[in-house]
């Protein structure tokens, strides 16, 4: 009860001062739905900004691997035996392989 009585007493401490007014109270509770309960609200966009920025991340990564890969490609297509010979082991029937690690 006590409580309650000195809450009571700052709410008209605030209204008194001119701080505690029609528009404050208004605006105050459109910050909080805003923050809180609206459909897109604070935390629903900072997960998807979390989620984009992680999206862009993987972008680079594949980004990279598919530039390896084009080229991993262009060497194949340039070099057929010496991919066949160097990733598959072939060789020549008189030919003996030497492998260097």
């Amino acid at each position: 009860m006590k409580r309650l009585l000195h809450l009571k007493q700052v709410i008209t401490d605030l209204m008194a001062s001119g701080w505690l007014t029609k528009y404050t109270v208004s605006a105050g509770l459109f910050v909080i739905w805003m923050l809180f309960f609206d459909k897109h609200n604070f935390f629903t966009q900072w997960s998807l900004r979390r989620s984009v920025n992680h999206l862009e991340i993987s972008i680079e990564k594949y980004k990279k691997q598919l530039a390896e890969a084009e080229s991993a490609h262009e060497d194949l297509m340039n070099n057929k035996e010496k991919f066949a010979r160097e990733k598959y082991l072939m060789h020549k029937p008189d030919e003996d392989i030497f492998l260097f690690q």
